[in-house]
């Protein structure tokens, strides 16, 4: 005769621990996600002040994280409606800060960026939160 063991589920309860963010990390996270990872919804980058970009060396990928304006704002244009969705480094940050939450199914993806073993796949996930505040797209 087998027994049948019943378990109980627990309250499950979450934590929110500070990870620092590098500037050096947001830039690769774009540079991935600009390279390949957004090209398949997204057909061009911009920036709000050109001049600006071109002070800081005119690297799309490293706008955010170079200029010295505290309102520095790229534009995603999605490939479908044309629309421009904008992005900072605070929607980044803000981006991964929503990924470690469990509803989003991206905490696998989030752990990847922090372990920087991250894809265009991951990266894509995140410019996507920081876009829409989800995955819209794959």
């Amino acid at each position: 005769m087998s027994e049948i063991l019943k378990t109980e589920q627990t309250n499950i309860s979450t934590i929110n621990y500070t990870v620092p963010i590098s500037d050096e990390l947001i830039e690769n996270i774009l540079c991935t996600a600009f390279e390949g990872g957004i090209t398949y919804w997204a057909e061009n980058v911009s920036c709000k002040d050109r001049e600006d970009m071109k002070k800081v060396g005119g690297w799309k990928h490293e706008y955010l994280t170079k200029t010295k304006l505290k309102d520095a704002v790229m534009y995603i244009h999605e490939s479908e409606t044309g629309e421009k969705y904008p992005i900072t480094k605070k929607s980044i940050i803000d981006a991964l800060q929503k990924m470690d939450n469990p509803k989003y199914s991206c905490t696998k993806a989030l752990g990847r960026i922090l372990d920087e073993t991250y894809d265009a796949c991951d990266a894509d996930i995140a410019v996507q939160m920081a876009c829409f505040g989800q995955v819209v797209y794959g």
